[in-house]
């Protein structure tokens, strides 16, 4: 902290900018911590199933199915097997509302597909 410069203007409104393209995305704003998914009685890996759908909103990559099908379900819950307990969101600095987001994941993920 001895050179310490404040941020310029210009870098103050490029922060912005990027803040409001992130903010635009609606993606969801889990930090990864995992407390959620110490206590949740279904080991639904839950800050995972969250990386899967932010990615897909951003890069809008049909690897996340894979993923989130072939990697982060298998020995663990999927989205839709959560029971609605609410462990999660107690354990959760963000205050996420993740049961309804657990929700959104398994709308996105766990289609079923017509024949």
């Amino acid at each position: 902290m001895k050179d310490f410069r404040p941020l310029s203007e210009t870098e103050k409104k490029a922060i912005d900018k990027v803040r409001e393209s992130f903010q635009s995305k609606n993606l969801i704003q889990c930090t990864a911590c995992r407390y959620c998914t110490a206590g949740c009685p279904k080991q639904i890996s839950i800050p995972d199933l969250f990386a899967c759908m932010n990615a897909k909103k951003i890069f809008h990559d049909w690897n996340t199915d894979y993923y989130y099908n072939n990697v982060h379900t298998v020995n663990n819950g999927k989205a839709s097997d959560c029971i609605k307990c609410g462990k999660c969101e107690k354990a959760c600095p963000q205050h996420l509302p993740i049961r309804q987001l657990l929700v959104d994941v398994a709308e996105e993920f766990e289609k079923q597909t017509e024949e």
